[in-house]
């Protein structure tokens, strides 16, 4: 009987101990687990708070993601709530900066190695198809391994502030060495005047009188009336400008505002036009573009067609006109 209860004795100390050491091998039990923490960075260039954008500007965040009690998974992007898949995150952005290292975009974006002990992340986002008035609310988003998220997010409103042009028109530049009252033209109207005309901003440089009578028409052109005239350079305007894109006064100043000097010759020669030393384009063969400004007016002008006639003077120029 003694030796039947020592060994139960012998079973139940084993048993405790088996318990005892099967407890301290588990890894604790969190039953409210700190989730992780996700915060905008501030600084030059970027932006960490609501903001109001031009039509097809840009904006760039940083953002600062810390793991509470797990470690990061994963990091999201959404737009008004809907997560851009891998077919159209490209829309907003092809590729990001996690901790100085560049990613290819996808969404969501998983956290490996290093960067779910912590994540400096750095975007430049492009408002995809936001248009003037048009608000969105951009959120940033981090998981953890057991499901834990922080998410962060910011409005941006697209506000175009191009003023729209007054007039769109076109209008007839004649010889200066036609009939009387030719060889000036109104752009606020496109009316043609005389070259002297207090109402016109450019004026044709009429006729060189010792060429003969059927090639003596200069083809050039200048301003008028303390106005400037520049011409287009493309080089300095965005790689789509075009005179038919045109759409805003700004727009307009902006090709004079980085205009080039014109160059042409003005001489002095038999010619009615009796000023030399002028500021004159080169002789004009139709599609130039230039800027004009008369006080706090812009215009923008193209040479639609050049009309030659045959020994009455009676050449023209066709412009549209944009201000």
């Amino acid at each position: 009987m003694r030796n039947l209860l020592l060994k139960l004795s012998g079973v139940a100390i084993a048993l405790t101990l088996l318990i005892a050491t099967g407890c301290e091998d588990d890894d604790p039990i969190i039953t409210n687990p700190l989730g992780p923490e996700l915060s905008f960075n501030s600084g030059v260039g970027l932006t960490s708070m609501d903001a109001e954008l031009a039509p097809g500007e840009t904006f760039a965040v940083e953002l600062q993601a810390l793991p509470g009690d797990n470690p990061l998974q994963s990091f999201t992007f959404l737009v008004d709530g809907v997560e851009p898949d891998a077919g159209t995150i490209g829309n907003y952005y092809s590729e990001l900066v996690i901790n100085g290292t560049t990613e290819v975009a996808n969404n969501p974006l998983s956290l490996t190695g290093d960067l779910k002990d912590g994540s400096t992340i750095a975007i430049e986002i492009t408002p995809f198809e936001q248009m003037d008035g048009d608000v969105s609310t951009y959120s940033f988003e981090v998981a953890d391994e057991v499901g834990e998220t922080a998410i962060v997010s910011l409005d941006i409103t697209v506000i175009d502030p191009a003023t729209p042009l007054d007039m769109t028109l076109t209008g007839v530049l004649f010889n200066q060495g036609g009939p009387q009252g030719t060889g000036g033209l109104d752009l606020d109207t496109g009316d043609g005047t005389g070259s002297s005309d207090a109402d016109a901003e450019i004026q044709d440089e009429g006729i060189d009188l010792d060429e003969l009578a059927a090639d003596n028409w200069r083809q050039q052109i200048s301003a008028a009336n303390d106005a400037e005239m520049r011409a287009a350079d493309l080089d300095a305007l965005p790689e789509n400008f075009s005179f038919d894109n045109v759409a805003s006064k700004e727009e307009v100043q902006s090709v004079f505002d980085t205009g080039a000097a014109l160059t042409g010759s003005d001489a002095a020669c038999n010619c009615t036009d009796d000023t030399s030393g002028e500021d004159v384009t080169e002789p004009l063969s139709g599609g130039e573009v230039f800027a004009v400004r008369r006080g706090d007016m812009y215009y923008l002008i193209r040479i639609d067609d050049v009309n030659v006639t045959t020994g009455d003077n009676d050449d023209s120029y066709e412009l549209s006109i944009k201000y």
